[in-house]
């Protein structure tokens, strides 16, 4: 299931029931297919009859054959170029946890896709041999703290180099591998070369020949080459800081996630999200990095915004009294793309947030944070 899927079967829903369905996972069934657009109806044209003197318009003078082909190709070709422009595209979620998402293909030019690129500093032609120190964490440490320690600039050199995927895990006792300089490890890949991997990481070829004391430019699939400089990219980075998402709007939590008695009809019912109360007119801001996927409007859910963001993730505001972004458009972590209202099936002016991973619900209060 996928946020647009569920819009759509909120339509059919409300058409159906007053109120919404106790348990909308369970009594709706949904495809793993989204459509992105509908095929734009064909304007109307009223045209005033006049009088046309048949001498001036040589192509009535044909042979009758010849128009009627000519007008039977003439049709072909709008045709054709109506559902090239036009055509509905289904787009499926892909299951994987890199940063591919739903929208990706259709939306994000791989070039465009926040949050994804490396950050590299500038590294002389000759670069020493890395050397790496064994240390075991303490009672106290922090990643920050450990750096600091080892004279290394980035935290996200000891994040990249022992595979730590969550900073708030480290624990006493833990086995920590220590660079002599910033940087971190890639893993060979089949049909890779390490002049391919210098220039994918803008580096000469010899700085990565000094770091790992390589004889020859040899790499065989699997092997690990230290890549002195480099910078875990910002998504991997916050993700492993627990700093991905921020709260979109400072407001009192007055709706968590998951099954709740229904304020307007009072049965159970799953909540897909959390309400966050606020006064109307209160920006509210991306959580992450992204892209403006869809803006529209439900009965239930008033006007709403949806963002495409990396790793998966789309992130769903509702109730909106007012919307300050458009369809496509780029935005940055913390930039204001509406504002609180009251908009829909609400009791309250409020925001309603629900984030969705790979196509899935998940809870909002998992990944936010202040």
């Amino acid at each position: 299931m996928n946020i647009f899927t569920y819009m759509e079967s909120e339509k059919i829903a409300e058409k159906r029931y007053t109120a919404i369905p106790k348990d909308l996972n369970s009594k709706l069934s949904f495809k793993n297919q989204i459509k992105v657009s509908s095929l734009p109806r064909e304007p109307k044209f009223f045209v005033k009859k006049a009088k046309i003197n048949i001498n001036n318009f040589q192509i009535l003078k044909m042979p009758l054959t010849a128009i009627i082909l000519a007008s039977f190709f003439l049709a072909c070709f709008f045709v054709i170029f109506s559902i090239n422009r036009f055509s509905i595209k289904n787009i499926k979620f892909h299951q994987t946890s890199d940063v591919k998402n739903a929208m990706r293909e259709y939306l994000f030019p791989d070039s465009a896709m926040p949050l994804n690129k490396n950050n590299i500093t500038e590294i002389p032609d000759f670069v020493s041999i890395v050397t790496f120190k064994n240390y075991t964490v303490g009672k106290g440490d922090t990643i920050s703290g450990i750096a600091y320690k080892f004279g290394l600039k980035k935290m996200g050199t000891i994040l990249a180099v022992n595979d730590i995927t969550n900073a708030k895990r480290l624990f006493p006792g833990q086995k920590l591998i220590i660079p002599s300089i910033d940087g971190l490890f890639h893993t060979v890949k089949s049909g890779e070369n390490l002049s391919g991997i210098a220039k994918k990481y803008e580096l000469q070829i010899t700085a990565l020949l000094d770091a790992n004391d390589l004889s020859d430019a040899t790499v065989k699939p699997g092997q690990k080459i230290f890549i002195p400089g480099a910078s875990m990219s910002t998504f991997s980075l916050r993700k492993a800081l627990g700093e991905l998402f921020i709260y979109p709007i400072r407001g009192r939590l007055t709706s968590g996630f998951g099954y709740r008695r229904d304020p307007f009809t009072g049965f159970r019912s799953f909540h897909t999200g959390v309400d966050l109360a606020a006064r109307k007119g209160t920006p509210v801001k991306s959580v992450l990095d992204g892209r403006i996927s869809e803006i529209g409007y439900s009965r239930v859910y008033g006007n709403y915004v949806i963002i495409t963001h990396a790793g998966g993730y789309q992130s769903f505001y509702a109730h909106l009294s007012k919307v300050y972004v458009k369809r496509r458009q780029t935005v940055s972590q913390g930039s204001r793309v509406a504002a609180v209202g009251n908009t829909g099936r609400s009791t309250g002016a409020h925001l309603h947030l629900s984030i969705y991973k790979n196509g899935k619900l998940i809870n909002p209060l998992s990944v936010l944070t202040k």
